[in-house]
């Protein structure tokens, strides 16, 4: 609790910070403001509040060590120099708030050398370190005007101003011997090499001043032709506003439309659900069992069926062409001619089953090889189950049957022809006929699983792997192999789209 509340104080106190920043550097400037002279009073607001800043610093450090030192405050040139600068900042900072902005940012530039320098020399105030820092303070100073002028649309107070700090740095060291009070050693050492020492600074203030200047050229160039894009997108921004209130009355529309065919996916969903049985519909014959199944989309193109008929089970899983809606359709009519398929014969093997799904399919599509009709179909592995006399029939399209006995995975692949329309209509499906043995596992599945996009390469899942998995879980009770299989799809899907419908069936026989 104490860290949390700390944590707020600070939190609040760094908001506190970023407001107060905010407000001093734009204090003085408006909406109309053209980019650079924006930035001019924000950069002269923000030198004034840092002015302020240090000298009240230097101020409490002077103060102190006197304090500590004397037991005393003592006013000397020093102390008074910064308490000006310190009234100068406030002074500019007020100026600037009042939309004076001018004056602050022309005090900024020549108030400070007179007040720290020039100043303090003219009433005798002369040190040897004078001679050292007051030529690289006044051309750290020139800096300023370059920062805050232009120099074509302010040419006069530019120049004057560059002048201004020129002339001081060439004569600061004048000044500084006419006006000492008493010799200082240092003077004799600097008069020895005066001429490379004046042209030193001279070099100095000339280079640094010619960069700065030749980068303020590029950035006024550059606000010239933001200027006339700016222009330019002020009237591509009327015609973008026509535009946009175009596209919100276009997207309301698609909205509404989008809505209703999802209303309509949706009740569709419901009705897929009603043909489809109970997810737990196998338990009722007396077998363990699981289904696993995932839609990649509200309704899907895969389907579990399963019927009993006299003694025998049949239970299929199916995988239709496509997924959503078109795959939906297509799971309906196969769930519906399976059913009358199965419920027509009292008697019927498995690749019989298949034999008459494929010639309904192709009637009710209209399909034909001569004409450029409707290609669709299903993938299908469907088992039947005789239990009395542990006996299994299996036929497939295009889908196998997985066997584990003994923890040794037997694997019955299907024919490889869809259900639908095919080159080769009067070959027959063939009907695998296996005795079970006690606690054989059966499994079925589509094709989404083992074509899932994920893991630590990104590809798909593979059949290898699929089978290597149910090898592993296969002894497990029949709930927690489902759950495996969920938790591991999830995470080899990853972030990756699901990319088709998923359905695993298990089966054990008791």
């Amino acid at each position: 609790m104490h860290l949390h509340k700390r944590h707020s104080l600070i939190t609040r106190n760094r908001f506190l910070v970023r407001k107060t920043w905010k407000y001093i550097s734009h204090m003085g400037t408006g909406y109309t403001d053209k980019i650079l002279e924006m930035k001019s009073k924000v950069i002269s607001n923000r030198l004034n509040f840092l002015m302020l800043g240090t000298m009240f610093l230097l101020l409490i450090i002077v103060f102190t060590i006197q304090i500590f030192k004397y037991s005393e405050l003592r006013l000397n040139t020093g102390v008074v120099r910064i308490a000006i600068l310190f009234l100068l900042s406030f002074i500019n900072l007020v100026l600037a708030n009042y939309g004076f902005q001018k004056i602050s940012k022309y005090s900024l530039i020549f108030l400070p050398p007179i007040i720290l320098i020039v100043g303090p020399t003219l009433m005798g105030f002369v040190e040897a370190e004078s001679y050292t820092y007051y030529q690289y303070l006044l051309i750290t100073a020139s800096i300023i005007p370059q920062l805050l002028l232009s120099s074509e649309k302010e040419k006069f107070t530019y120049w004057f101003s560059i002048t201004y700090y020129f002339l001081l740095i060439m004569f600061i060291d004048l000044v500084l011997l006419k006006f000492q009070k008493q010799p200082l050693p240092i003077v004799d050492m600097i008069m020895d090499f005066y001429p490379f020492y004046i042209l030193a600074h001279i070099g100095i203030f000339i280079f640094v001043n010619l960069g700065i200047y030749h980068l303020r050229k590029v950035t006024f160039r550059f606000e010239d032709r933001l200027n006339e894009k700016n222009e330019v997108f002020n009237l591509q921004n009327k015609e973008l506003k026509v535009q946009r209130e175009k596209i919100i009355e276009q997207k309301n529309i698609i909205e509404q439309k989008n809505q209703a065919v999802t209303d309509s996916i949706n009740y569709a969903s419901k009705i897929q659900q009603a043909v489809l049985q109970p997810i737990d519909f196998i338990s009722e014959w007396g077998i363990s069992n699981f289904i696993f199944f995932k839609p990649k989309d509200i309704v899907s193109g895969d389907f579990y069926w399963g019927i009993k008929r006299n003694e025998r089970i049949f239970i299929a899983t199916a995988d239709c062409t496509g997924h959503g809606v078109p795959g939906a359709f297509m799971c309906i009519l196969g769930i519906t001619s399976l059913n009358d398929i199965v419920n027509k014969s009292e008697t019927i093997e498995a690749n019989e089953v298949l034999n008459q799904l494929r010639d309904q399919v192709i009637k009710s599509l209209h399909q034909s090889t001569t004409t450029g009709g409707v290609k669709d179909g299903i993938e299908i592995a469907l088992c039947s189950f005789d239990l009395q006399k542990r006996n299994l029939q299996y036929s497939g399209a295009f889908r196998p049957l997985y066997i584990i006995r003994d923890n040794n995975l037997i694997q019955v692949d299907g024919d490889k022809m869809p259900i639908g329309i095919y080159d080769y209509l009067d070959t027959s499906f063939i009907n695998h006929d296996i005795p079970l043995q006690v606690n054989d596992i059966i499994y079925l599945f589509t094709d989404g699983f083992i074509d899932q996009i994920g893991g630590p390469s990104n590809k798909t899942f593979r059949s290898k792997y699929f089978r290597d998995l149910l090898l592993e879980i296969n002894r497990m009770p029949m709930n927690e192999q489902k759950e495996i299989l969920e938790n591991k799809f999830t995470e080899w899907k990853g972030d990756n789209n699901q990319v088709d419908d998923v359905l695993v069936i298990g089966l054990k026989l008791k």
